[in-house]
């Protein structure tokens, strides 16, 4: 029996399947994790990346540190702070593989059971370790655990982090079970002492964002619905990814957090303005939105406009920007996070390698912004 090709022959890719299930989840456990990243991560202790504010961030550290000085230091150790040996992990791509009702004290209870490996994978996941890196850990779990082995998986998974981070990677290999121990006593000590202060107001802003959200969600096919909630963040699609889940941080804004785990995207993004000062809206016309203030204020800034200038000229790294402009990686971030939430570029995420971009509208978006107020502001003094 013979076949007649009728058409063109169909290309597909067997790689990928239906489109990622998106999941929009408020749960107070982020926030917890994410104050903590907070306080840890702000370059020079300024604070300078956070809409939450340094006298916020000073109390709360004083607050922890009156109830046990060692608490912030064992977590900084693993989840990033200024000193050079210390690991950048997140524990938020465990959040959605905790049972519910996903409180922080039950979160911080499952975390005291859960297997080594989850805990040790997720905090030595980095940037530039390579695609066989996750078997690569396996192995060297199960070696540190044999002591007839010859330790060669281990020896070349260290030699993937920088040599001042290898003595804390090689301990937590060796004993997960007290690294486990140290991080959950540590979010105790937090979560009393900082975070119960704040869960009421945290978790009804998160049930409002996550309101909108879903709201959004409904009005928008799934990849503009995607796009829009990234904030500016370009992240390539593995074949592996099965989920996004969106969580709104009362603390995070107006930066981003996100990680890739176990097929799960997770998505931590600011709670909306609205939803955390509902008194602010301003209905006189004459007076400039939010959104146009923090547009022009942020170009009012002679480095973040250097660094405009350099980004018209094509993609570049972090560190490519920092040499060119002249200035600290940890302050250049600190830019890239305002040029990023004013919407002037887009975060790129490909091959777990990180860059900028420029957003080829930005020009005209200014221009635009700046008419429908002016506009507006006249149409109101006409009916004066």
């Amino acid at each position: 029996m013979s076949h007649t090709r009728l058409g063109p022959p169909l290309a597909r890719d067997l790689r990928r399947g239906r489109p990622p299930e998106i999941e929009i989840l408020a749960c107070e456990v982020y926030d917890l994790l994410l104050s903590v990243h907070i306080v840890l991560a702000s370059p020079d202790y300024s604070y300078a990346d956070y809409d939450i504010g340094t006298e916020w961030i000073e109390r709360a550290r004083a607050r922890v540190n009156a109830r046990d000085p060692q608490a912030l230091e064992r977590l900084g150790r693993v989840l990033g702070d200024d000193r050079p040996h210390s690991l950048s992990g997140t524990l938020l791509s465990l959040v959605r593989l905790a049972p519910e009702p996903r409180t922080t004290a039950s979160f911080i209870k499952w975390l005291r059971a859960i297997e080594p490996h989850l805990l040790i994978e997720a905090l030595l996941d980095q940037d530039g370790l390579g695609l066989d890196w996750h078997d690569l850990m396996i192995k060297a779990l199960a070696e540190v655990g044999d002591p007839t082995t010859p330790g060669v998986a281990l020896r070349q998974l260290l030699e993937r982090y920088p040599p001042e981070m290898r003595p804390q990677v090689e301990g937590m290999l060796r004993d997960p079970a007290t690294t486990r121990r140290e991080i959950a006593d540590a979010l105790a000590v937090w979560d009393k002492a900082v975070f119960s202060q704040e869960r009421a107001k945290v978790n009804e802003a998160e049930q409002r964002d996550a309101e909108l959200l879903n709201k959004r969600r409904q009005e928008l096919a799934s990849e503009p619905f995607v796009e829009e909630t990234m904030r500016g963040v370009q992240w390539q699609r593995p074949a592996s990814l099965r989920r996004i889940v969106f969580a709104p941080s009362y603390f995070c804004g107006p930066a981003v957090f996100y990680h890739f785990a176990h097929g799960t995207l997770t998505f931590c993004i600011p709670i909306e303005r609205e939803v955390l000062h509902p008194g602010e809206v301003r209905h006189d016309p004459r007076q400039p939105s939010e959104e146009l203030l923090q547009f022009f204020l942020t170009l009012g800034d002679e480095s973040r406009l250097r660094i405009l200038g350099l980004l018209a000229g094509g993609e570049k790294y972090l560190t490519e920007l920092a040499d060119e402009v002249g200035l600290t990686k940890a302050t250049t971030k600190h830019h890239m996070v305002k040029l990023r939430a004013a919407g002037l570029v887009n975060l790129i995420v490909r091959d777990r390698l990180t860059y900028y971009a420029l957003r080829t509208d930005i020009a005209t978006h200014a221009g635009q912004a700046l008419e429908q107020f002016l506009t507006a502001a006249a149409r109101h003094a006409a009916k004066s």
